[in-house]
């Protein structure tokens, strides 16, 4: 579970503003040493680029990915380090940690301020292209009968299709953890849901409680995410409640009590040593170029989840996926070659 997701809201909307494009400006052409894997893997085996995995399977399917590429086609030697998503901006700032794949921006306005926008030891790597998104989700099986709860509208009329013994004459929204920051009784409460929160537990109970309802084709809503391997495994929907607005940003900053609009998406970006380019200019430009999706994600995180290696995971998809890694590594080539564009 990430503490980041869940447990500070807000500056989103800063900080996805000063979030932008990666700092290389790399080219993805195909020409060139090794353009489209015409020629030798270069041999920077000498340069260890050491990866931060932050503790869930998304962020080590990310790491997977990116350390086979840099071994395989561009000869780096690739450490990886398990550390806590706050703990590795220091350790990036120090230089003791080359890079991160995984930010939810939404949890790190403080690290973007301080780190990236400081010009503070970090640079932004850009966007890794998988989009956070916190809500509400029951499993698509419920629109067949329900198709009024694709929004929150729906929930007036249909909530007592998911009273519980915990949640009494109310609706049940299954949240996970207790210590994380939600919103979700403020919401149901503002928008005149009669909805009633019932924690978990823990993430790992929730996936019991969906697996239980998914297996008997029941009723459930619960606070859920993505990426998460279980929007692969699951067919879930986002139940859409109202957009986002400047109100609603006020008030999980001043009243929380008030908040009442969806979640802040995220769009998850990357975060590099200001030292790794000149380090490793063709691991900076790859790992700048990485981009891929939240089926992308998801697929190797189940894969994971359900007992390949992070390092298996990882093969299976390069395999199946040679269109979408090869213009990183075109780039880390080019930039290997000296043909790479100055950085931004």
């Amino acid at each position: 579970m990430r503490k980041a997701r869940t447990t500070i809201l807000v500056g989103a909307v800063t900080v996805l503003a000063m979030v932008g494009v990666a700092c290389s400006n790399v080219s993805s052409s195909t020409s060139g040493p090794g353009g489209s894997g015409s020629a030798s893997v270069p041999d920077n085996s000498g340069t260890t680029i050491t990866l931060a995995i932050s503790p869930w399977q998304g962020s080590a399917a990310n790491v997977a990915v990116a350390k086979a590429l840099l071994e395989d086609k561009l000869g780096y030697t690739v450490a990886t380090t398990n550390i806590d998503e706050y703990a590795q901006f220091p350790a990036i700032a120090k230089d003791t940690i080359d890079a991160t794949l995984e930010i939810w921006p939404s949890g790190h306005a403080a690290d973007y301020k301080k780190y990236i926008a400081g010009n503070n030891g970090i640079v932004d790597g850009g966007k890794l292209g998988v989009i956070g998104q916190i809500g509400w989700y029951i499993p698509t099986y419920m629109l067949t009968a329900h198709p009024e709860l694709a929004t929150w509208q729906g929930l007036k009329t249909d909530a007592g299709l998911f009273k519980t013994a915990e949640s009494g004459s109310a609706g049940q929204i299954l949240d996970g953890d207790p210590s994380y920051v939600t919103f979700d009784q403020a919401i149901a409460d503002n928008l005149g849901l009669n909805l009633k929160v019932v924690y978990a537990g823990s993430e790992a109970a929730e996936l019991t409680a969906l697996k239980t309802a998914y297996a008997k084709q029941a009723p459930i809503l619960m606070y859920f995410w993505k990426p998460h391997w279980a929007q692969k495994k699951y067919d879930l929907t986002n139940v859409q409640l109202p957009a986002v607005t400047a109100a609603c940003t006020s008030a999980a900053a001043n009243n929380p009590s008030a908040y009442a609009c969806a979640y802040p998406e995220d769009d998850l970006y990357k975060a590099f040593s200001d030292k790794l380019q000149a380090k490793a200019p063709a691991a900076f430009a790859f790992l700048s170029a990485m981009s891929y999706t939240n089926d992308d994600q998801d697929g190797i995180a189940l894969d994971i989840n359900n007992g390949m290696t992070p390092a298996a995971a990882a093969q299976k998809w390069i395999d199946a996926n040679p269109s979408v890694w090869q213009p990183w590594v075109d780039a880390g080539l080019a930039a290997q070659s000296g043909s790479a564009a100055p950085s931004s």
